[in-house]
């Protein structure tokens, strides 16, 4: 008997009757030894071990059974061990044969006590339908990177610049340092007015704990903010939890399906019609846990497959929100300091005090709690959400929020609606707020008041959007959108947007997408085309249409970068009815330790032509080295001084260490276990190597230095004879000192390291006689194998 349930809806019970034999009329007779006795020829009282087996099932235990007058007797301890529950037997030694609900048949051949037991009384089985991957402790480093992005460019109106972005960090442990800024200077006429000179954006000490998921930055921070809050630039301390430290963990409740098997079984689980996994189950009650990444509306069905192959099939519908927290985890961040002012403009420029925070809590798999809180000297905000699955017909979510700033009051009010599955979306969200409704975001805003205490700068007085989309298979996907924003001064900004999408032969595309604002007159319509060639190249070729600028028509030729570098190019022309005809055309060029571009774009009589560089310069082991843009994590490998050594990141060569034994890896993600792995074939043959594989996963924003140990030794191949000129036998031991034997291969020839300039061999042939002979190294500045010999391994004592 098979019984599904899923965890979302109650389900019609399916039941699935197995009748298997259980064991056979009558033993075999065998010529050598008797058949064991079966039940009726026992005696009156006797005692043996018996396997237990419930429902088909082998339990895996061997135990004491007696039987008296034809009943079965078994320890109550013994059964409890085997999974039965212990309130189902009253005694210390149990009568099975009486039990009510039970069914006892001994099994003579094969010595075991058949049970046929109530599918409750068996113990509960939580199975894991696949594996996910283990959580490695990520590793870090000590080090400093400088990534640099060196842009100029001259247009023929306007003169000339020249800008560098860069970011230094430097990390050790679990701390990273971070700095960013540009300068900018103008030539030639160029009027960069109050943008020249450096400007710093943002300096931040990040630390980070994976155990408790919590992370924590110092200096120039951004508040943590929910989808009815806002966030702000400050200057100060940030802490909280943060999932991206662990991606191994899944922070939204997934669907669990339970039931019972009557008898031991195979599930197959498949997902939306592809299938998920396979497991075996044992007879009782069971919950399928461990689904894969999903999301949306979806329909789960599980076949499950006795012995004999028969097979009963049970779909079960499910929702997942991955917007909501599983039940007992929690989120939320506080952050503490002074606004941040003039960013990008003004290098240390900040203001008044405040502090933000956020929480959110799993209450159960349908509903999640929010709460958000800000405040300053004259300013005080605080709001609860929610969000709450309807089984399997979406989620909606709501949120209050009020607010008394500077002797305004206010409240802000959300809520929304969104329903996904895998042919249909829809999504819908409203915010409504009061004209005195303050927040920090508009806490330090200039301006903030009139000359009687009337704001003027404020939020929208409401936000209305709504979302539709179909996937309509062979004809492609449509979708839907409106937005509506009003002001406190009853303007309005409003736009619908239509949009339809289809794969066409090969993997080329054709999108069509239509908007319309109330306010203007007509439509803007836009239509595109794209037809690849090969895997790196494809050309586009577009239509549009607004109200203001007229129509244009475009074709563009792209050729993408390799992925192991190379050349990229562009070119795109554009007609317009309004201006110019438009021209564009751009060069690339990469390898690991660079990245060039250049082109020329414009309009006939002001056309620009800029140049770019960009990269990075990393600082560990006591040595610089040179690679693309580091946004992330990086990793070192160092080979101990052999060059050329190829090697291999996630099982694809990336390149071949320096001169001085490294390569540095660029295009790393944090905390995900990657394979490094060195290619041997061409190093030396007197290198030993300890090892060749190691899998790291690495933290944020930090680097790693994985050393492939490495050692030279010098070793030979010998030749070895005996006196009368024959090759030594295979299998022969050649022993030295302080060394483990070598074995003697075919043609005489053993392969022998660790040597010395003069080495004593004493070799045991296969007939248990001696000899010895001596080996002689010779100068071999190559480092290439020498074989030697033959050399006459004379008969003597050992």
């Amino acid at each position: 008997m098979a019984i599904f349930s899923g965890q979302l809806s109650r389900l019609p019970m399916v039941m699935l009757l197995f009748s298997l034999p259980l064991c056979s009329d009558a033993a075999q007779e065998d010529d050598a030894l008797p058949p064991p006795p079966d039940a009726q020829a026992l005696n009156q009282s006797a005692q043996f071990h018996l396997s237990l087996v419930f429902n088909q099932w082998d339990s895996g235990l061997v135990v004491p059974v007696t039987s008296r007058n034809g009943q079965f007797f078994v320890s109550r301890a013994d059964l409890q061990r085997a999974g039965l529950p212990g309130d189902k037997l009253s005694t210390d030694e149990v009568n099975v044969s009486v039990l009510k609900g039970v069914q006892t048949q001994y099994d003579s051949t094969g010595q075991r006590l058949l049970m046929t037991v109530p599918n409750e009384w068996l113990p509960d089985q939580a199975i894991a339908l696949g594996k996910r991957d283990a959580s490695f402790t990520p590793l870090s480093g000590s080090g400093a990177l400088l990534n640099y992005d060196f842009y100029s460019s001259h247009t023929q109106n306007s003169g000339s610049q020249a800008s560098v972005w860069h970011e230094l960090r430097m990390f050790g442990g679990n701390l990273s340092l971070s700095s960013t800024g540009t300068f900018r200077q103008g030539f030639a006429g160029y009027d960069a007015g109050s943008g020249e000179g450096y400007r710093r954006y943002d300096t931040t000490l990040t630390g980070t704990d994976e155990d408790d998921i919590i992370s924590w930055s110092v200096g120039d921070v951004v508040s943590d903010a929910l989808s009815w809050s806002n966030s702000v630039r400050m200057g100060g301390i940030s802490i909280g939890r943060d999932f991206s430290l662990r991606p191994d963990l899944i922070t939204y409740p997934l669907p669990a399906f339970s039931g019972e098997a009557a008898v031991p079984s195979t599930v197959d689980v498949f997902i939306n019609g592809y299938r998920s996994g396979s497991t075996q189950l044992q007879p009782g009650p069971f919950t399928l846990t461990n689904l894969p990444y999903i999301n949306g509306s979806g329909d789960a069905v599980l076949v499950t497959t006795d012995a004999l192959g028969r097979q009963v099939s049970t779909t079960l519908p499910f929702y997942v929100a991955s917007e909501l927290l599983k039940p007992g985890l929690s989120d939320g961040a506080l952050t503490l300091g002074s606004l941040r002012r003039d960013y990008g403009i003004d290098n240390f420029s900040y203001g008044p005090a405040a502090a933000s925070g956020s929480y959110r809590y799993g209450v159960n798999d349908f509903w999640t709690l929010e709460s958000h809180a800000e405040g300053a000297q004259s300013l005080v905000l605080g709001g609860v959400g929610t969000l709450v699955k309807l089984g399997r017909f979406g989620v909606v979510n709501g949120a209050w929020s009020h607010s008394e700033m500077r002797g305004q009051g206010g409240q802000q009010v959300n809520w929304g609606y969104q329903y996904n599955t895998n042919w249909f979306n829809i999504g819908t969200q409203h915010s409504h707020r009061d004209r005195g409704f303050g927040n920090l975001a508009l806490y330090d805003s200039p301006d903030m008041y009139d000359e009687n205490n009337q704001p003027i700068a404020s939020l929208s007085r409401s936000t209305d959007q709504y979302s539709l989309s179909f996937n309509l298979g062979n004809y492609g996907n449509v979708g839907a959108a409106w937005i509506d924003v009003r002001s406190f001064d009853n303007e309005k900004t409003q736009l619908l947007n239509l949009s339809w999408s289809k794969n066409l032969w090969g993997n080329s595309s054709f999108y069509l997408a239509a908007s319309h604002d109330p306010a203007q007159n007509g439509w803007s319509m836009a239509l595109s085309l794209q037809v690849p060639f090969g895997e790196l190249s494809s050309a586009a070729f577009s239509v549009e249409s607004t109200p203001d600028a007229g129509s244009t028509q475009r074709v563009n030729y792209n050729h993408a970068m390799p992925g192991n570098g190379g050349f990229s190019w562009n070119m795109a022309y554009a007609h317009q009815s309004k201006n110019d005809d438009y021209q564009q055309a751009t060069l690339g060029w990469r390898n690991n330790k660079v990245e060039l571009q250049g082109g020329v774009y414009g309009q006939s009589n002001n056309y620009t032509q800029w140049g770019e560089m960009s990269g990075s310069l990393v600082m560990m082991d006591n040595t610089v080295l040179a690679a693309n843009t580091i946004n992330d994590a990086f990793m070192v490998v160092s080979t101990e001084g052999f060059s050329d050594v190829t090697v291999n990141f996630e099982n694809q060569p990336v390149g071949t260490t320096d001169k001085d034994g490294y390569l540095l890896i660029s295009g790393v993600s944090s905390y995900y276990p990657a394979n490094y792995s060195i290619n041997t074939l061409n190093l030396p043959a007197d290198t030993r190597i300890k090892d060749t594989e190691r899998r790291v996963a690495l933290r944020r924003n930090s680097g790693y230095l994985l050393d492939f140990p490495m050692e030279q030794q010098r070793v030979a191949s010998v030749i070895l004879q005996d006196g009368n000129g024959k090759v030594l036998p295979v299998s022969s031991q050649v022993y030295r000192s302080l060394q483990p034997p070598a074995p003697v291969g075919y043609d005489g020839i053993v392969y022998l390291e660790n040597l010395s300039d003069i080495n004593p061999l004493t070799v045991t042939l296969p007939d248990g006689k001696h000899c010895s002979a001596m080996l002689q190294l010779e100068n071999n500045p190559e480092r290439k194998l020498k074989t030697y010999g033959p050399l006459i391994c004379r008969e003597g004592a050992r």
